[in-house]
């Protein structure tokens, strides 16, 4: 004849393992809604260098035109997404992500307003890859900053 304490006590001592064990899975299935965000904006800050190493290995050329076009607004579009997913951060990270995305936007304003003011046609093939170069620079002194790793 079995002992009916031992039995329940067994089965209660099991369920509570499962229990546990069911938990610790739930536990570790999910990631937080900041770990969550600083993937999205390492993802993103990865697209923005994508976009400008197409930019800045684009040959000037008419056909060149829709690429640039493209890359242009697929980076405006990711710095969006970044200042987006800066307000899930944690202070310290939102600091850094929105101190260096406001320095990005800044530089590459002031990047377009030096091309649009002193843009000629004589040298236009040059000062645009001379502003290419400078939003590459723009990128790594800011958005490049972003620990990552």
């Amino acid at each position: 004849m079995s002992n009916p304490l031992v039995k329940g006590g067994r089965t209660r001592a099991a369920a509570l393992i499962m229990l546990a064990v069911g938990s610790l899975a739930l536990a570790g299935c999910g990631e937080s809604s900041q770990a969550k965000a600083y993937k999205q904006v390492c993802a993103v800050r990865g697209d923005i260098a994508k976009q400008i190493r197409t930019l800045t290995g684009l040959s000037l050329s008419s056909s060149s035109a829709n690429a640039a076009k493209a890359s242009f607004e697929a980076i405006g579009r990711d710095v969006t997404q970044i200042k987006a997913d800066a307000g899930k951060l944690d202070s310290s990270r939102r600091r850094a992500v929105e101190t260096a995305t406001h320095d990005f936007v800044n530089k590459v304003g002031t990047i377009a307003a030096g091309l649009t003011s002193k843009l000629s046609p004589k040298n236009a093939a040059t000062q645009f890859k001379a502003a290419l170069t400078q939003l590459a620079g723009a990128y790594n002194q800011t958005l490049a900053s972003i620990s990552c790793g």
